[in-house]
């Protein structure tokens, strides 16, 4: 702060009103001095210090005499503090407390608001009794990230006539909001009487209690178009919308105003939705627009329907403003029309208590009253005209007629003598899941009408469930099958039948059948038998199953291992059945039989390897520990409850990895050369044309067993004929007559196809006219050729000199005729390239290449 300036009027209002009032002033001297508390110039606290100090004697305070002693009598004691460093910090120090303390309250009362309005501002000092001022307030907003922010001003939106009755109307046609109702059913804020009119014909076709709740909703609307009070009758239903969001805080307001932001330039409110919020949160929670308590009690009335109650709280509310005095007179009305029609109704009862029921439901949508609820109750639905009940799947499915009864919510009740089926459907149809079996079940249907069932039932005729059996259950064994499975309650046994026969050995609740073959399958049923009333036998429908005959296993008996990177990849022949598992052999243990045991006893012969991502019914990758130079996988077929041994694999761990391998071609022949690893003697070589070899035993691949000595000695040199070729190269090692291999490295090769071809003269007196001969296999593919000719140097390539002549790709053999120009300098290179890479053409008779 470079200046200071005295405000007279911040001084007045500030501090010598309430200083006047009560005010201790040396809470804050920097406010009584008009310096703000971070102040550091000490001219400028000096500077304050001595001009109010003056102005306490000015005449123009006069009438803040006890004020102004006040701040003489405390004057030294500000000196002292403002202008001592460390005083003047702690005073700093109490003064931001106070502040932090009010903006800790500020942020409760804001609960979320970005700020308060000005009148809310000026409340909050006149409420202080001089302890906030104007400026404290705004610097404690600002200390919690808020500000004085005026809200504007919403259009005058008056609750609508009979609103809560409207509300019930939508909720009884299951919408949320008018605004939702006249976007789906009519044509939205721009709904005319035309529109209306289309709907009443749509609803003449039928009527119930939601055509009729319909009808009094478009006559509602059509009021509110004919004295243009629609749009205002839809804002307020939005803003009563953020109204019931306040006591959540203003963050739900807010949200609740994002979610209708497309109604708002509609409704006539600002198309902001920050600004709309913010507005109705100041005009929801301003002291001074809270209504007197009687009226939300008569809203909360109308709201409920208790328009009685609503009658007794206007009556009770001496000289009632013109508006309340109309809304009386209104609801006194109307309770009179209800109840006349209530009379009718009753003397309806007599001779129609459908027409009757009818009425009071239609009464009870305007009327909220114990003694019409009791009129409804003596109005007991029509029973349903018939009812049957029909056995299926061990279920009883009982249907009925619908009732004649429409008025209100119809359902219907099933039971079975005492057992309660369904308490209330508004279906016709009902399913007794879990009934009693072998006993006659006879069920009773009423009609329900808002729980009030009708005075009789409808009976069906008895039927009998003759349930099957619960759980069944087969096992193929090697030499039978077996079965078993749980009784229905009411069931006295059971009867298994094999393709038509009968199983002799069958018990309550299990079989055995051994007249199988192994591997075949059998179809059985197994039926519930019940003894009936008059001592017959009946059975169930019966429970269809199959099992086959446990087969043998066969036993996998050329498994083998080969190194693939980091670990192994182990092949077989996969058997016709059951899955293949390889296990590590425990130390120590020799190889086990190769027999058929249960499962149990082959997975105790050793642990089932780490198997790595990815595997075949032949196959698998597996990963193995290196405690022991040599290992041995156990391949066991699992088929069932057997398991067949198999023939066991011997694994080598002491392979190590071939590096660095280099493929260079050699005209015909390609050179492959690597780095050994330590303590490697042979390794093995594979190749293959187009294709990557599978591994070093890869049938349709090219073999070399090399040794360490003759690779040092000589080399490694393939064959290679004309084309791409994929190289392998991995250590073996030969124990006895097994030979095992390590990880394989793989490169990759190619070899182009030569073609011959000469430049030869042609017999005419033109000396520049040459030919261009390919020879080659008759029939073999030519490619595209271009002839180039230079002048003094042999061309390097199809770009490298003077085109001559180019052809299109065709069969062996080829001749092209061609002129060479004769102005090109003598002497003159004459060369063919290939346009195909993978084709290289080699001159027949250099010699003819070259012109002079």
């Amino acid at each position: 702060m470079s200046e200071w300036h005295f405000d007279s009027a911040r001084f007045v209002e500030e501090v010598l009103k309430p200083v006047q009032d009560g005010w201790r002033p040396d809470e804050d001297f920097f406010r009584v001095y008009l310096l703000p508390p971070d102040v550091t110039g000490a001219d400028v606290v000096r500077t304050a210090l001595a001009k109010i100090k003056s102005q306490l004697n000015n005449r123009q305070y006069g009438g803040f005499k006890r004020a102004c002693d006040q701040l003489r009598a405390l004057h030294e004691t500000a000196v002292a503090t403002l202008t001592d460093p460390a005083k003047s910090a702690a005073h700093r120090a109490a003064v931001s407390a106070r502040t932090r303390k009010l903006g800790g309250g500020l942020q409760q009362r804001l609960r979320g608001a970005p700020g308060l309005s000005g009148q809310r501002v000026e409340s909050l000092v006149r409420e202080s009794g001089g302890a906030l001022t104007r400026t404290t307030v705004l610097a404690a907003l600002a200390e919690i990230g808020a500000r004085q922010l005026e809200p504007v001003e919403l259009p005058a939106t008056p609750e609508p006539r009979q609103w809560s009755d409207t509300h019930h109307l939508l909720v009884q046609l299951q919408h949320a909001s008018l605004w939702d109702y006249l976007a789906g059913t009519l044509n939205g804020t721009r709904t005319s009487e035309r529109d209306l009119e289309a709907r009443r014909s749509k609803l003449r076709v039928s009527r119930d209690a939601e055509t009729t709740a319909e009808q009094t909703l478009l006559k509602r609307i059509q009021q509110w178009l004919g004295d243009a009070s629609l749009i205002a009758v839809l804002r307020h239903e939005l803003l009563s919308g953020l109204a019931a969001q306040v006591p959540y805080g203003y963050s739900e307001v807010a949200a609740a105003a994002e979610a209708v932001a497309e109604r708002l330039v509609a409704l006539e409110l600002p198309a902001d939705t920050g600004t709309t919020a913010y507005a109705a949160w100041c005009h929801f929670t301003d002291p001074a627009s809270t209504a007197p308590a009687w009226q939300d009690d008569y809203r909360s009335a109308v709201r409920d329907l208790r328009l009685r109650t609503a009658l007794a709280v206007l009556d009770g509310q001496p000289g009632l403003p013109d508006e309340w005095r109309e809304r009386r007179s209104e609801l006194a009305a109307q309770l009179t029309t209800l109840d006349t029609e209530i009379a009718r109704c009753r003397q309806l009862e007599r001779h129609d208590v459908e027409a009757a029921a009818t009425g009071y439901y239609r009464i009870r949508e305007q009327l909220s009253d114990h003694d019409l609820d009791v009129a409804i109750e003596r109005c007991a639905p029509a029973a349903p005209p018939s009812a049957t009940a029909v056995v299926q799947a061990g279920q009883v499915v009982v249907s009925w007629r619908p009732s004649r009864a429409r008025a209100g919510r119809i359902g219907y009740r099933v039971t079975r003598g005492s057992t309660l089926i369904c308490a209330d459907t508004r279906d016709l149809e009902v399913a007794d899941d879990d009934p009693p079996g072998g006993t006659p079940l006879s069920y009773e249907v009423r009609t329900t009408r808002d729980g009030t069932s009708s005075t009789r039932p409808a009976r069906t005729a008895a039927v009998t469930v003759l349930r099957d059996v619960l759980d069944l259950v087969l096992r193929g064994e090697p030499h039978r099958i077996a079965g078993r499975w749980r009784l229905p309650a009411g069931a006295s046994g059971a009867v298994v039948r094999r393709n038509g026969s009968a199983v002799r050995d069958v018990q309550s609740s299990t079989f055995e059948d051994t007249g199988v073959r192994a591997g075949r399958a059998y179809d059985y049923v197994v039926t519930a038998t019940y003894r009936l009333a008059d001592g017959t036998i009946a059975e169930s429908d019966g429970v269809h199953a199959s099992a086959r005959c446990q087969e043998i296993p066969d036993a996998v008996t050329d498994l083998t291992a080969e190194a693939d990177g980091d670990g192994l990849l182990v092949r077989w022949t996969a058997p016709a059945q059951g899955d293949v598992e390889i296990l590590e052999l425990r130390q120590n243990v020799d190889a086990p039989a190769q027999e058929v045991v249960p499962v149990s006893k082959a997975r105790a012969y050793g642990v089932p390897v780490r198997s790595a991502p990815g595997a075949g019914r032949n196959w698998l990758r597996v990963e193995l520990a290196a405690s022991a130079r040599r290992q041995k996988l156990l391949p066991v077929t699992v088929l069932g409850d057997l398991a067949a041994i198999g023939a066991p694999c011997a694994v080598d761990v002491r392979h190590g990895t071939v590096r660095s391998l280099r493929v260079d071609r050699l005209g015909p022949t390609v050179r492959l050369t690597w780095e050994w690893p330590p303590g490697a003697t042979s390794a093995r070589v594979v190749w293959r044309t187009g294709t990557k070899p599978t591994g070093p035993a890869d049938p349709a691949a090219s073999k070399l067993d090399v040794t360490r000595v003759t690779y040092d000695s000589r080399g490694v040199s393939v064959p290679a004929p004309a084309g791409d070729h994929w190289f392998g190269v991995c250590t073996s090692l030969v124990d006895g007559e097994t030979r095992s291999f390590g990880p394989i490295l793989f490169g990759q090769g190619s070899t182009p196809v030569a073609i011959r071809y000469s430049i030869e003269r042609v017999r005419s007196l033109r000396r520049t006219r040459r030919i261009l001969v390919v020879d080659g296999e008759p029939g073999s593919g030519v490619p595209p050729i271009v002839v180039v000719a230079k002048s003094g140097l042999r061309p390097l390539e199809a770009s490298d000199g003077h085109e001559l002549v180019t052809t299109e790709a065709g069969v062996a053999p080829m001749r092209v005729e061609f002129t060479v120009p004769p102005d090109l300098r003598r002497p003159l290179h004459i060369r063919a390239f290939s346009r195909d890479e993978r084709v290289h053409m080699v001159a027949a008779s250099p010699g003819q290449l070259v012109l002079t």
